[in-house]
């Protein structure tokens, strides 16, 4: 609040103790009401009057300012200058320029023009000069002005006398005014540019979210793209999917082309486009717009090589531009802008994946809900379901390493007359709706042929083409049901263990059986017994979990070998002993080690830190057992596929019944309600595998939905 403000206010204030004062004395009940009326009378008048009042603030600022101007107010910007006149007009928000030549304005020079109006301020002022001193200032006939256009006729204009004695200062006066201001030389500098100067240097006013085509003429072949739903695709001299980033780089380039410089010169065969070397024309949607570049020859002069003129249908002039912007586009041949994604598919549509390998029951893993279950008839088997969604992602994830025919011709010559594997993806409605029926409806099939290297050859159903792509994505599809099994071994608590009897190779076996105080001690063997190892022994095998399984082991996996490590335990559960078996064998190469368990088909492999918690010495006398050797690779023999990234682990289910000792192992529940026992030593259903996952010496309880427990010996 102002000074005056203050004053104001303060006589207003003891008016309203006076007036206080004289309801008391007549002892009028009124008085109360009358003062808070004329008090909040009071607050109005200072609120409306301070807020049409400027403060020290805008005053200070608004101090020396030449002119007030408003950019979003002005539609019209006339230039004058010694080379002649500039005409601009704001058009639909965007400024164009209309004289001496028509065509779309700079944005951020015209920007810098209004900031600096608005900045104008007067470094000092001559108040009502005559007509000697305005000739003097070179007012009598101004080559340099401005003149802003407003709403309703309305204009500011601005004349650019001559320079001041002081150097980097000139005249200048809004007309209307009787003062000469001097300003910086900043606005007479810009005033005094060249045509070019306001022109947009961007090549082409192409909106790139409404090309709806590219049409490309060159000397590497007609190349016709065209959008569809937001996707590209490739239309001659090929019908193919497109890449949708690399299409709109290369238009993205087109566009933003800087110009180096305009030519005027109307004589176009000088410039190579008579019969230009190549045209592009995009085609706008919704539309008949379209924008043609012609591209014709290159500059004679050296020091303008790598540059080359452009002719742009939407623009006067002739533009001087890099090669480096347009070349990509047209030097592009069918394979450059294809899409190199095995499959283009959204994982959120697919309800159904159908494996088929050669010689092999079909696999059908299905969406329920949030999770995944493998298909068996009516019934739904619980999976490791890592393994359903790493199939569905390195499906998606897929690259094409390189196509190798745009015809499905000689299909036997790559193997995929007979494929070797076969994965189709799926949608399911379980009741028909008013967009689609009941049942399943394929979005894709993907067949896999011949391995050459490291790719295999590979073919969609839905088109022609034979591309390869990396075999690793082959060997990380599930083909049979035992690498579809969860990934969990055990699931129990630690202290359940009663007895541990570990053999690794040739070593005399040591036996470890609960004490009193629920420690450990040593049943068989020599020496002090190791606590802190006997209980990561414990807790790892009592939530031991696969990095993932494979069908078979090869014959090097040495698991039948003297070499091999086998731990036999015993447990209590209810009051009653179960006992285990767990194998371990050779390592394979990356580090992992080869593993089965009895009652439990198929073989899996284990992590390294795992086995190292599982090998580690129970007592001082104990030697550090010699890891199994490693198989060599042979072309013959079945290697594991190869690690791959685990998903976070899935919530642990109870643990599953168990047998007494004598008694045929019980299977592990596929689901609560349809768990059935198999014959004696029959192991549990399976499926799929899944990633490798470091784990801790100490593991947390097992997470997989459908655990399995030891089986009695």
């Amino acid at each position: 609040m102002n000074q005056q403000n203050i004053i104001i206010a303060c006589f207003v204030l003891f008016g309203l103790l006076a007036i206080l004062s004289f309801f008391q004395r007549r002892g009028k009940s009124k008085g109360p009401l009358v003062l808070f009326l004329v008090a909040s009378g009071l607050i109005a008048f200072v609120y409306f009057f301070e807020k049409n009042t400027k403060g020290t603030e805008d005053t200070q600022r608004e101090a020396g300012k030449v002119v007030e101007v408003d950019r979003d107010k002005i539609t019209s910007v006339s230039i004058k200058n010694p080379d002649g006149t500039i005409e601009l007009q704001k058009r639909d928000g965007q400024w164009r320029i209309d004289q001496p030549i028509q065509d779309k304005a700079d944005s951020t020079t015209v920007a810098a023009l209004f900031t600096t109006l608005e900045t104008l301020k007067s470094n000092a002022s001559i108040e009502a000069p005559d007509k000697d001193q305005l000739k003097e200032y070179g007012f009598s006939d101004p080559t340099t002005k401005i003149v802003l256009g407003e709403e309703k006729n309305k204009q500011i204009q601005i004349d650019i006398g001559k320079d001041a004695a002081v150097e980097g200062k000139v005249y200048a006066m809004v007309a209307g005014s009787k003062r000469v201001d001097v300003i910086p030389a900043e606005l007479k500098n810009e005033l005094s540019k060249k045509t070019d100067a306001f022109r947009d240097r961007k090549l082409a006013d192409i909106p790139m979210k409404e090309v709806k085509s590219v049409d490309v003429k060159s000397a590497a072949g007609d190349l016709l793209l065209e959008k569809k739903n937001s996707h590209w695709g490739v239309t001659k001299p090929l019908q193919a999917r497109g890449d949708d980033a690399r299409i709109n780089d290369f238009v993205s380039q087109i566009s933003n082309a800087h110009i180096e410089q305009f030519i005027t010169d109307p004589n176009v065969a000088n410039y190579g486009l008579a019969e230009p070397a190549a045209t592009i024309t995009f085609s706008i949607d919704g539309s008949d717009k379209q924008v043609t570049l012609q591209v014709g020859s290159s500059p004679k002069d050296e020091k303008e090589k790598g540059k080359v003129y452009v002719k742009v249908s939407t623009r006067d002039s002739i533009a001087l531009v890099s090669r480096a912007g347009i070349e990509p586009l047209l030097n592009a041949k069918p394979n450059d802008v294809r899409d190199r994604n095995l499959i283009r598919v959204e994982s959120d549509i697919v309800d159904r994946i159908t494996i088929e390998p050669s010689g092999k029951p079909k696999l059908v893993i299905a969406r329920k809900s949030e999770s995944w279950v493998r298909k068996d008839g009516d019934k739904d088997a619980a999976i490791n379901e890592a393994a359903a969604k790493r199939v569905l992602s390195d499906l998606q994830g897929a690259q094409v390493s390189s196509f190798v025919s745009d015809v499905a011709a000689d299909l036997p010559k790559y193997g995929l007359d007979q494929p070797q594997t076969k994965v189709t993806l799926s949608s399911f409605a379980s009741e028909n709706t008013a967009e689609t029926n009941a049942g399943e409806k394929p979005i894709e099939t993907i067949l896999f042929g011949k391995v050459e290297g490291n790719d295999v050859y590979v073919k969609l159903e839905s088109e022609p083409f034979i591309a390869t792509t990396p075999k690793q994505i082959l060997d990380a599809i599930p083909a049979s049901v035992i690498q579809l099994q969860p990934l969990a071994i055990y699931n129990f608590k630690p202290e359940q263990l009663a007895s541990i009897e570990i053999k690794k190779g040739e070593q005399p076996p040591i036996a470890i059986e609960r004490d009193k105080d629920k420690g450990w001690k040593l049943a068989k063997g020599e020496g002090s017994i190791n606590q802190a190892n006997a209980k990561s022994l414990a807790s790892t095998l009592a939530s031991l979990r696969a990095s993932r399984w494979i069908e078979s082991a090869p014959a090097d996996a040495a698991l039948d070998k003297p070499s091999a490590v086998t731990i036999n335990f015993s447990m209590i559960e209810n009051d009653k002993p179960i006992s285990g078996k767990l194998t371990i064998g050779a390592t394979t190469p990356d580090e992992m080690s080869y593993a089965t368990a009895l009652g439990v088909k198929g073989t899996f492999l284990l992590a390294r830190p795992d086995v190292d918690a599982l090998r580690a010495p129970l007592t001082d006398k104990e030697k550090e057992a010699p890891a199994a050797p490693s198989p060599a690779p042979s072309s013959g023999a079945a290697q594991p596929p190869p690690a791959a990234p685990v998903p976070a682990p899935e919530p642990a289910s109870p643990t599953p019944p168990t047998a007494k000792p004598g008694e045929p192992a019980p299977a592990p529940p596929v689901e609560a309600a349809a768990a059935t026992p198999p014959k004696p030593v029959e192991p549990p259903a399976a499926a799929p595998a899944a990633p490798d996952v470091p784990k801790s010496n100490v593991p947390a309880a097992a997470p997989e939905a459908a655990p399995q427990t030891p089986n009695p010996q």
